[in-house]
């Protein structure tokens, strides 16, 4: 008897479950005739051919309905290769088998399988017969080749001896396995966005060998979904599979363990009878009946080890190429299986994945109705991207009005959805006791804050934060982000809120935390505390003060009190001494109250407030406090001895206190100091003698205007790092100086006194970023550079010949970043060409700067701005090492002379949505708003390098005249490609009246067939001339940024459209905005110019070997996910030259019938190194041929 393995073909609808191929002569009347009869009185949608007319050739009809099924069982009997039809019925079933769309099941009735393989007997006189008959040795080749492959799969081999009724009922139950076995599992009823996250982990799975693929990530964010999807995509290249769902939820009793073990052993073995009776025993006869086979097993969403090995004991039980793919909540988790497995963690949606599938929920369609944008708008930024929750509110939306959408928005963002809370509350549930402390705490408070001094504050609570941070991080449930700041998704944060409400949710002072502006008022002001509160937040969005008494008598273990923006008048008569964070701006008192002694506060921070020093260190004695932050205290004048007082003290924040005068002696030894800022103390005088603090890591006294000298440097002060001295009267540094040796950046110097350095400045070997404000005087009696500095800035100098001394001597090839501001600068050093790591140059406000010489070939970004008298050649020879970059030689010079200025005619120019592209005029202050946005939100685009990761080249230079030949008036330009992404050269022409200076903002929109993406928000500063903008995105760029969409199959149009639109502007002239001349575009194929034509030549073979594919349109999504095997390929492609290009050709058709053809007929994956290794063709590239 077969065994049916687990075997399933590929997912898609069939119109037939059965397919019977047969001799009619034989069996139509017998044996054939009942199997029909048993598969269709059991629910079977059997094929037999009955009513087909038959002839010499076999119909294109049949073919299709072979292609179109899902099980074919083929009947050798006696006279059955004797039938041309019969034969051309095989050869295109075992076709269909090689591509993965059939379940081939042979039986042998009255046959021996050997002959059908070897072809003797009456299946050898069969062929003999034929190749008398048809002398086409390639189509007698192709019968004898399926016989082969059809006689070598396992079957069933009927003889005589056995009742034919039985054998058939054996046939009919291991059919119904493999009509169980051929149904795929249902993925989403909106699949949005699971498309590519799918291709790029496959990508992955199938380029690497790991037994064990962990997929990670929060609840709701769709990693059972997007394992569905790939298990669909992969389970019929395996021996045997099983999908085990909600594991953790069924491994909670024995029962369910032995369930889940009986479940995987039938799946795969297909063995009904096999029974499990405890646990222990289930995982020996997993590992004694599953070790050999070559398995797909998916254990979907587990939280502890003990649930994984009841199902599988060690990952190395199943036979090599095997996959166990695990999605969990828990990172850490799959950590134990050690170097033999890889991980993913699955992404949110992007805000047009969350728009569509939100959409499809609520209005059935893949954008919101008219009238309903905004509100869509509000709930996708709610959602964060978290598939579950737009789910479920998109659903629950559904078909209600406007109001009550906007009723339920404000009761989200209250109170959660209980469906959406239920979910995410199952990681915190999982937590231990200290875990959950601490995940409330972050939730309430401290979310956004650095992580270490978050941790310092945890430590003093005795809650373990270094294990218990790790054990979040490791559940999703936070993030440290490149800043170190501690982060969390806005819904897991809201379900920490919800936690603590259900504590007591109509009487806030029995809650444990309170951060409610609302329910703290209430709380403090009518002294309604209680022993349950931990911690209070007292903070208003906007500046309140208050003529009130706050209470804090009923609040014994208090342990973090925060209060911002809200003044309160009198004093304080008492405070809890359980706090461990005091964290009070503006406190209305100049002194803590009498009675407060706490000993284990760890964080003092008072910052706007009228206290005093010396009476507070007089009452406050405590060696456990690390935080001191009395930024603005404007009532102290001298830093007193701190050593008794605050020992252990590692940060002491006392910018702007513009009454500070002294720092005691003492200070200056603080060994556990590691951030001391004095920044604005401007009436500071006099600081420590000597310096001794061996962990100071950030000393800042930038702007202390009155401090002329610098401390001496002990020998053992090696831990310093960041130095900011600039704007102070200093002018002579100690010779001292040079022991800072571990120091990488520094900013010195003023505008109005010279700061000379000593010759030991050269000792600094690790300085990497060098800042330098208004001159500053080097020692020139040795030649001497810095081998490690990388970031170079000059702001205001006046000194030329020091200017080129810094430009010549003091650099290296190591500078990556070059900054000149507003200095007497008129060249640059023609050795800048040799500078070959440096990527950054911006000049601004130089007015004397005339050239700027050849640039090294690993320049990424130049901006020259407001210099007045750079002359036009220099401007010319940017533009053309930007054409050499991108393989144009023919850009037009870029025009600075002859400038076209502002007229008031010429302010409407307009954009294709119709709003006018000048944009808001805002006041100063609401610009720098906008301007601290643009830079958060332009981070997150930043490498390690500070490079931006979306382009690969830009220049901003002076002048409006666009040197491409594609170029439009106004805001907006279109164009048409035949691919989907090409590299793209951008240029746009900004124009602003003469003598004015403007600061803006500006949005680069992109759109492919009407869907448009975000490509780059720009900030210009302080500009007061006409400037031309150069941007330059490589196609991997415009790739990830349209990865969700299906743009078309090869060969087809794509209408590309790019507008760029200044948002909001500043300037002193409101009446006259800035505008947008005109924009060009300058498109980049990636194979050169030639490469198309070449790939036509190979050859009108090739071209049929595909064709004869049909819709190749599934091989060409294929394609497209093998970037791993080609990505470094397809940078170097265009310089391949002529010779490479005849090489290509050269290699005809042979090769491309030895390595292309086959490869691509069977669609394995390796047809991507082929293609590489013998062709050099990149797929992407191959159009639909008109020759």
């Amino acid at each position: 008897m077969a065994l049916l393995t687990g075997k399933r073909v590929t997912h898609q609808c069939k119109n037939f479950e059965v397919f019977l191929s047969f001799s009619g002569e034989d069996t139509r009347f017998g044996f054939t005739g009942y199997l029909y009869q048993a598969l269709d009185r059991n629910g079977f949608n059997t094929f037999i051919d009955d009513k087909l007319t038959r002839g010499e050739n076999i119909s294109k009809e049949l073919l299709k309905i072979i292609e179109n099924s899902m099980i074919s069982i083929i009947i050798f009997s006696e006279n059955y290769a004797f039938s041309t039809w019969c034969l051309d019925e095989l050869v295109k079933i075992i076709e269909c088998k090689k591509n993965d769309q059939l379940v081939v099941l042979p039986i042998f009735y009255n046959v021996d399988p050997s002959d059908v393989r070897n072809q003797k007997g009456k299946f050898g006189k069969a062929l003999a017969i034929h190749e008398e008959k048809f002398k086409d040795n390639k189509k007698i080749q192709s019968w004898r080749g399926a016989l082969y492959e059809a006689a070598s799969i396992s079957g069933w081999h009927y003889k005589q001896c056995y009742p034919e009724s039985h054998f058939i009922q054996d046939i009919v139950k291991e059919v119904s396995n493999a009509r169980f076995n051929c149904s795929p599992l249902f993925v989403a009823r909106y699949p949005v966005g699971i498309d590519y996250r799918v291709k790029a982990m496959l990508l992955d799975i199938e380029s690497n060998d790991a037994y064990v693929v962990g997929i990670y990530g929060p609840g709701g964010i769709g990693k059972t979904t997007i394992t569905k999807a790939i298990f669909n995509r992969i389970y019929d290249r395996f021996e045997g599979f099983c999908y085990l769902e909600n594991v953790k939820e069924q491994s909670m009793t024995n029962d369910g363990i032995i369930k889940l073990q009986e479940t995987l052993l039938f799946e795969i073995s297909g063995d009904r009878n096999l029974k499990v009776y405890n646990k222990y025993k289930g995982i020996n006869i997993i590992k004694k009946r599953l070790c050999c086979k070559r398995i797909l097993l998916v254990i979907d969403d587990v939280d502890n080890l003990e649930q994984i090995e009841n199902l599988l004991g060690e990952s190395d039980w199943f036979a090599y190429g095997s996959k166990i793919i695990i999605t969990t909540r828990d990172k850490q988790l799959l950590s134990s299986f050690g170097k033999g497995h890889s991980t993913h963690e699955v992404q949110e949606l992007n805000n047009d994945e969350a728009l569509k599938l939100f959409s499809m929920c609520a209005f059935h369609r893949n954008e919101p109705m008219a009238g309903y944008w905004e509100l869509a708008e509000q709930f996708i930024r709610y959602g964060e991207g978290l598939p579950l929750v737009l789910k479920i509110m998109g659903a629950d939306l559904c078909g209600r009005p406007k109001c009550e959408w906007k009723s339920a928005l404000d009761q989200y963002k209250e109170i959660p959805h209980k469906d959406i809370q239920k979910k995410l509350k199952r990681s915190f549930d999982g937590l231990g006791e200290t875990e959950q402390d601490i995940f409330l705490d972050i939730a309430c408070f401290f979310k956004g804050l650095d992580k270490d001094y978050v941790v310092d504050i945890l430590e003093g609570c005795n809650l373990f934060p270094v294990y218990g941070i790790q054990k979040l991080l490791d559940k999703c449930l936070i993030i440290v982000d490149r800043f170190n700041k501690l982060m969390m998704h806005g819904l897991i944060q809201q379900m920490g809120w919800e936690i603590v409400r259900q504590e007591s949710p109509k009487y806030p002072k029995k809650r444990s935390r309170i951060w409610c502006y609302e329910d703290a008022v209430s709380v403090l002001t009518e002294d309604e505390g209680s022993d349950e509160i931990q911690g209070i937040m007292l903070c208003s969005s906007e500046p309140i003060k208050k003529q009130f008494k706050v209470g804090f008598s009923k609040m014994k273990n208090l342990r973090l009190l925060i209060v911002r923006n809200v003044h309160i008048f009198g004093d304080l008569k008492y405070l809890p001494n359980s706090l461990r964070l005091l964290d009070w701006s503006e406190y209305p008192s100049s002194s803590l109250p009498s009675t407060f002694c706490p000993q284990k506060i760890i964080a003092l921070k008072m910052p706007q407030s009228h206290i005093r020093l010396d009476k507070l260190l007089k009452s406050l004695q405590s060696k456990t406090l690390k935080y001191m932050d009395f930024r603005s205290c404007e009532y102290i004048m001298k830093l007193p001895d701190l050593s008794m007082s605050t020992p252990n003290l590692k940060e002491l924040l006392l910018s702007d206190c513009i009454n500070l005068v002294e720092v005691h002696q003492s200070v200056g030894r603080l060994d556990k100091l590691v951030v001391w800022d004095l920044k604005g103390c401007f009436k500071l005088q006099l600081l420590p003698d000597c310096l001794m603090m061996k962990s100071l890591e950030h000393f800042n006294v930038l702007y202390c205007s009155k401090l002329k000298k610098f401390p001496n440097i002990h020998p053992e002060m090696k831990s310093l790092k960041y130095l900011e001295m600039g704007e102070t009267s200093i002018s002579v540094l100690p010779p001292s100086f040079g022991n800072l040796t571990r120091l990488r950046t520094i900013l010195f110097g003023s505008y109005d006194h010279f700061l000379h350095l000593p010759s030991s400045i050269y000792e600094l070997r690790h300085l990497s970023d060098l800042g330098l404000f208004g001159t500053v005087i080097f020692p020139k009696d040795f030649r001497y550079i810095f081998p490690s500095l990388i970031k170079l800035t000059l702001s205001f100098f006046e000194i030329r010949s020091e200017v080129d001394f810094i430009l010549t001597s003091c650099c290296t090839h190591t500078l990556k970043y070059l900054y000149i501001y507003n200095s007497n600068v008129v060249t640059l050093p023609e050795r800048i060409i040799n500078f070959t790591r440096l990527h950054t140059l911006h000049i601004e406000g130089c007015k004397l700067l005339q050239k700027i010489p050849s640039l090294p070939q690993s320049i990424t970004k130049v901006h020259v701005s407001n210099c007045l008298s750079l002359v036009s050649n220099s401007s010319s020879e940017l533009s053309k090492q930007f054409g050499e970059m991108l393989q144009s030689k023919n850009f037009s010079d870029i025009s600075v002379h002859g400038t076209h200025w502002f007229h008031e005619h010429e302010t409407k120019y307009l954009n294709s949505d119709g709003d006018e592209c000048s944009g808001l005029w805002l006041s100063p202050s609401d610009f720098s708003v906008h301007v601290t946005e643009f830079h958060k939100h332009e981070t997150k685009y930043l490498n390690s390098d500070l490079e931006d990761t979306r382009c690969g080249y830009e220049i901003v230079v002076p002048g409006n005249m666009i040197p491409f030949e594609h170029q439009s008036v106004g805001s907006s330009i279109s164009f048409s490609v035949v691919l989907e992404f090409h590299t793209l050269a951008l240029c746009f022409a900004f124009g602003q009246p003469l003598g004015k200076t403007y600061s803006y903002i500006c949005d680069v929109h992109i759109a492919i067939n009407g869907f448009k993406r975000v490509l780059k928000t720009q900030l210009f500063e302080e500009m007061n001339f006409d400037h031309l903008w150069f941007y330059y995105i490589p196609w991997r760029s415009l790739q990830q940024l349209f990865k969700d969409l299906n743009l078309g199959r090869l060969g087809s149009t794509n209408l590309v459209e790019v507008l760029c639109r200044i948002s909001c502007w500043t300037s002193g002239n409101r009446k006259l905005p800035p505008i947008i001349r005109r924009c060009g575009v300058h498109v980049i194929q990636s194979w050169g110019t030639q490469m198309p034509r070449d790939i036509f030549s190979l050859g009108e073979e090739m071209w049929r070997d595909i064709h004869s594919l049909g819709d190749i349109s599934s091989l060409v999504e294929e394609m497209r996910t093998m970037r791993y095997y080609i990505s470094a390929f397809l940078e170097d492609i265009s310089s391949l030259g002529e010779e490479m290009r005849r090489d290509i050709s050269s290699l005809g058709i042979f090769a491309w019938r030895r390595y292309v053809a086959p490869h691509i007929v069977t669609r394995r994956r390796h047809i991507f190194t082929r293609v590489r290794d013998a062709a050099r063709l990149h797929p992407a590239i191959l159009p639909t041929p008109h020759h």
